[in-house]
């Protein structure tokens, strides 16, 4: 039985576009990523929209729009309803991040592809796990178990391992293998010598991407202190200084860096104010706060410390709105006479649209003000053209495979860049006129509808309370009111128009008698029927006659319960601060603006992914079978597949750089079969460790049962005592591993030229290739003397002998 293995790119290869795949593994497909940037491309969507309803579950990397920002809108548009599967992190702040992306839209496009009623019901579906977790598909796909590891980059980044039987497929895009201020390292990396972690080694298919494949990047001490540099420069000038930062995910490491730094400099306190804009930032702080245990150690040494609470953030003031931006920098508590200057880490990252494109505009022309990118954007972004005027006039002498030059900030002086402006206004003269008559249409339509429903709900109560005596019993009332509900519900939809004409007009019957209906099934169906304009009022009691209000039954919240921070539909309450909802009726505009750029530019990359080299390192030592590289453009992919070509690489001939659309047959062609052992010829096995398994050698005989679905395999004694095999040497066969175990053991050992092992200067082990069985054997060759007999038997006790 082999399962066949199939990867189509739906999103996110051979450009720098939001990632979305798709696996298949045998019947089951599986979506890697469900992500979209701002601008939602119809040609990507209308690739999910077709394979949405085939989907059997979706696996989550990073609470960010590059991995999410689609699934609000597919979850409810698209029918991509199955499992979801997320580490509790990415689920919780994916959420906010999607919230915050909805609100955005809705303040300023026409049409609004999803709301935060939507992203609620779509993050309902997906199940929280927790790292090293596995977990079985549900139903018929059971074989198949995904597991959750440590991706670094964000909070609850995930590498996900999918295994089907003999097939394991590690999926691992953006991670990170170097320790942040708030974040351990990614899992591919074990200890503090640099290793690979072997549980996640050769893997039959190493999905990763080539991103920062280009890149070389100075030490991460060197890139914080170039970004506090730059920010630092901005406020010498007297000026405000702006950082696009995500909703949720990176905006983290940002903060806590700014945070810390501005407790050590009170200069900065007394000019300038740190701020967080965002219109879900006090939940993002509240659930960071919840979330410590996905953090580094450093953070959860502070629940220790009883002064401090874990990720206080006591310095970034966070603010919703830029009213409420504009009014805490208006006056300055000291100076009331001057303004205060703020640096503000705004959403959303790619200033197309949100917080940070408004400030943007404000600031861009003024030459004390400056500009921090801390990540290139997406790329038809605004931030993405800023990055690139920025490389290409700070990198234009790099010598390729040097890394990254850092230094302080470039003036845009006399720059203009075109942006596309979306908002909405406030609706004015006849527009306003036209749309508070529709209003009110529109509400006189509802409260017609909603009393109809309320009629037809009566009624089903009067029909239930005036059958209490009926002799069928409670079992056919049961299934006539549903049954009749049903009906109504159906029905009332296609009534409502003409029953909303009756009400408004006073043509109103309200009170209803019951009558036989057409059979359906083995009963007769209640109908009811129109008598005269009376509505009768029903008293709702309990089963004993009592009347009660539910909400006498109902738990106080208690503010100072830590689980509502759990609570994502409760708003947050922070200083008695929240931001009134403006009803007023507005349209949305869209306009061109020439903006001209005086402000400080500067980018120092924080995004917290492996660059080029290491992540080639990293590939190279995990030894996969096959390599599918994705979410790069196509030189970068280009230049990590060379990277990975090396002579000793064991990944060199099954490299893959798919386009999009493209589907690749990666299977490994490896037949599995699954057979049981009967208890006798499982007792009667010798099991032997090697490495982290057991391994045994046994002799039966396969036979068939109609009673089992698998085949058995039984002893056959007659033949194991006649037929003579040659012992196995289970193991590590490689002779580097070997010089090792046997320089432990005092043996002096060295290679020669040829690569054989000299032992003792007398004997010299070989490794010899069996090019028909395409299997390694070790050979001990040397003159029968002590040291030949110590060595091999220190070889012999390396290997399991079966």
């Amino acid at each position: 039985m082999s399962s066949a293995l199939q990867f189509t790119a739906i999103s996110g290869a051979n450009n720098e576009d939001a990632v979305c795949y798709l696996l298949e593994i045998g019947t089951a497909k599986i979506l890697l990523d469900c992500g979209s940037y701002e601008d939602y491309p119809e040609e990507n969507l209308s690739q999910l929209q077709r394979l949405a309803r085939q989907v059997d579950a979706v696996l989550f990397s990073h609470p960010d729009m590059a991995h999410l920002g689609a699934y609000p809108l597919a979850f409810s548009y698209y029918g991509l309803t199955c499992p979801a599967y997320a580490t509790q992190a990415v689920h919780m702040m994916g959420r906010m991040c999607m919230k915050d992306a909805a609100m955005a839209f809705k303040a300023r496009e026409e049409g609004v592809l999803f709301d935060e009623k939507d992203v609620d019901q779509a993050f309902e579906n997906i199940t929280p796990l927790q790292y090293f977790q596995p977990k079985s598909l549900p139903g018929e796909h059971h074989n198949i178990v995904v597991t959750a590891h440590s991706a670094g980059h964000t909070i609850g980044g995930t590498m996900w391992t999918i295994s089907n039987g003999a097939e394991t497929v590690l999926y691992a895009i953006d991670f990170n293998h170097m320790k942040e201020e708030h974040l351990n390292r990614c899992s591919l990396m074990e200890g503090d010598q640099g290793k690979v972690n072997p549980r996640l080694m050769r893997p039959t298919l190493l999905i990763t991407d080539s991103y920062n494949a280009l890149y070389k990047l100075p030490t991460r001490k060197k890139r914080v202190e170039c970004f506090l540099d730059s920010v630092n420069a901005g406020i010498k000038r007297g000026g405000n200084v702006l950082i696009p930062v995500d909703s949720a995910a990176r905006v983290l490491e940002i903060a806590y860096i700014l945070n810390d730094w501005w407790h050590q400099d009170k200069g900065k306190r007394d000019t300038h104010s740190l701020f967080f804009l965002s219109k879900c930032g006090r939940k993002v702080k509240s659930f960071a706060q919840s979330l410590t245990g996905w953090m580094a150690s450093s953070i959860e040494e502070q629940l220790l410390d009883k002064d401090t609470k874990p990720f206080d953030l006591r310095y970034v003031t966070i603010v919703q709105s830029m009213e409420e931006l504009d009014k805490k920098t208006s006056t300055d508590s000291k100076r009331r006479s001057r303004s205060r200057k703020a640096v503000v880490m705004a959403t959303t990252e790619g200033m197309s649209l949100g917080f940070s494109q408004e400030l943007f505009l404000r600031w861009a022309a003024d030459k004390r003000n400056a500009i921090v990118l801390p990540q290139r954007g997406a790329p038809s972004s605004l931030t993405r053209e800023l990055f690139t005027r920025w490389f290409e006039r700070t990198q234009r002498s790099i010598q390729p495979g040097s890394a990254m030059k850092l230094g302080p900030p470039i003036r845009l002086s006399k720059t203009e860049i075109n942006i596309t402006v979306k908002k909405r206004v406030p609706l004015k003269g006849k527009e306003l006129e036209d749309w508070l008559i529709q209003d009110r249409q529109r509400k006189e339509q509802e409260a017609a509808r909603e009393a109809i429903m309320k009629r037809k709900r009566d009624m089903i109560d009067s029909d239930d309370m005036s059958s209490e005596g009926d002799s069928d019993g409670d079992d056919r009332r049961g299934i006539d009111i549903a049954a009749t509900v049903r009906e109504i519900d159906v029905e009332a939809i296609s009534e409502i128009d003409l029953e909303t004409e009756r009400l408004l007009s006073g043509q109103t019957y309200d009170l209803y008698i019951k009558g036989r209906g057409l059979v359906r099934g083995l009963h007769f169906l209640n109908k009811s029927y129109c008598m005269f304009p009376f509505q009768e009022k029903i008293r709702r009691t309990d089963e004993y006659g009592e009347i009660y209000d539910p909400e006498d039954y109902m738990v106080k919240a208690d503010h100072e319960d830590a689980t509502l921070l759990l609570d994502i539909d409760k708003p947050y309450e922070s200083d008695n601060e929240e931001e009134e909802e403006d009803t007023r009726p507005t349209k949305p505009v869209k306009e061109q603006r020439r903006v001209q750029v005086n402000c400080l530019l500067a980018f120092v990359d924080m995004e917290g992914r492996t660059d080029g080299t290491s992540a080639s390192n990293i590939i190279v030592l995990l030894t996969p079978k096959r390599l599918v590289i994705v979410h790069g453009t196509h030189s970068s992919s280009k230049a990590l597949s060379e990277l990975c070509r090396g002579p000793q690489s064991l990944v060199n001939k099954e490299i893959y750089m798919p386009g999009i659309g493209e589907t690749l047959n990666v299977s490994s062609g490896i037949n599995v079969y699954k057979i049981k052992l009967t208890d006798a010829l499982f007792k009667q096995a010798q099991l032997l460790g090697v490495q982290d398994k057991m391994a045994g050698f046994v002799s039966g005989c396969i036979k068939y049962s109609q009673d089992d679905e698998l085949p058995v395999l039984d002893m056959n004694s007659a033949e194991l005592e006649s037929r003579w095999r040659p012992p196995m040497l289970l193991g590590d066969s490689k002779l580097s591993v070997l010089r090792g175990v046997l320089s432990s053991h005092g043996i002096s050992t060295y290679f020669d030229s040829e690569g054989t092992l000299v032992c003792n200067n007398s004997v010299v082990i070989k490794l010899a290739m069996n090019r028909r069985k395409k299997t390694d054997s070790i050979k001990i060759q040397g003159n029968l003397t002590p040291d030949y007999y110590l060595i091999r038997s220190v070889v012999y006790g390396h290997f399991a002998v079966v």
